[in-house]
């Protein structure tokens, strides 16, 4: 089965005929949707085109804008794409009874009957932040092996060399603390960096993150960053047979990811018992795909109808 996602007046992701979906939890935001659907001979193709803003999930747990607020007194800090945010989908659909030309009795049998389908689902990825967990560590700037002080707050003797960069924690951990980025969204990380982590440029240290000023939120907005995208083709061959009048025999082959593509999943998100969830930059396979999806799978079956 396929179909089209959309997100229905709960924020729940819902299908129009069935197919694949990200499972998401509530939220509360506005999104909006264009959509173009044709017939093309016997088949159907889908063009899809969504965006969804909100504030921020309310039970999606533990990760950067996604279960905690930034700053309760500052909702703007957390308006952002929301996390099932699929900007682009395209699905095609086909149905071919393959013309072998007219036969009748064993040539019938062999040559007539035979029907090829495809379902190709092509998908940009969903969107997701990249975050510090880690506690404030304040250190004076003229000395950082000694902690800070008031004075060296009020002096600007004093540095940020951990997470919670508001210093607005209430547990052992920030729970929502983006960084400074050099980029204000990403979307190019290639196969090796889903597949492995995207080294250390993107560590502390690295370049494209850092440290904002005490007690500032740093400039990198929620869900700027886009997920690895998805394309699958699933395809199967059946050849029917007429036995009697009311009988009658299927053989189908079927190919499901027929041509083997990787589809990560995102980063793992975080959570409390977790300290090395791949969407935390300070993590050394920060980025790294949090898994994959089903491989090439081939199923032969025998359908008797009567």
């Amino acid at each position: 089965m396929t179909g089209v996602g959309r997100q229905d007046g709960g924020g729940r992701a819902a299908v129009l005929g069935g197919g694949r979906v990200l499972a998401v939890g509530g939220a509360v935001g506005e999104s909006g949707r264009a959509a173009l659907l044709f017939e093309a001979n016997d088949g159907l193709a889908a063009c899809d085109g969504d965006f969804t803003v909100d504030y921020g999930a309310l039970r999606d747990g533990d990760a950067a804008g996604d279960g905690f607020t930034t700053d309760w007194t500052r909702p703007g800090l957390d308006r952002g794409n929301s996390i099932f945010d699929i900007r682009h989908r395209l699905v095609l659909n086909y149905v071919w009874d393959i013309p072998l030309g007219k036969h009748t009795g064993f040539m019938n049998a062999l040559l007539g009957g035979w029907q090829y389908n495809g379902i190709w689902a092509l998908q940009t990825g969903p969107h997701w932040s990249p975050y510090d967990r880690r506690p404030e560590k304040l250190r004076e700037i003229s000395d950082s092996t000694v902690p800070c002080t008031a004075t060296d707050v009020n002096t600007g003797n004093c540095q940020n060399l951990g997470g919670d960069y508001l210093l607005s924690r209430t547990n052992s951990h920030s729970r929502n603390s983006r960084p400074n980025s050099v980029f204000a969204s990403f979307d190019s990380a290639t196969h090796d960096m889903w597949a492995n982590g995207w080294g250390p440029s993107w560590a502390p240290g690295g370049g494209n993150f850092s440290t904002p000023c005490l007690g500032c939120a740093g400039n990198l907005g929620r869900n700027t960053f886009v997920g690895p995208g998805q394309w699958y083709a699933d395809m199967s061959l059946f050849k029917n047979f007429k036995v009697t009048e009311r009988v009658g025999v299927q053989f189908r082959a079927e190919g499901f990811n027929v041509f083997n593509r990787t589809n990560f999943v995102l980063a793992t998100a975080g959570q409390a018992s977790l300290e090395t969830t791949h969407n935390q930059y300070p993590i050394g396979n920060f980025g790294q795909a949090g898994g994959t999806l089903n491989p090439r799978n081939l199923q032969f079956g025998l359908k008797v109808s009567f």
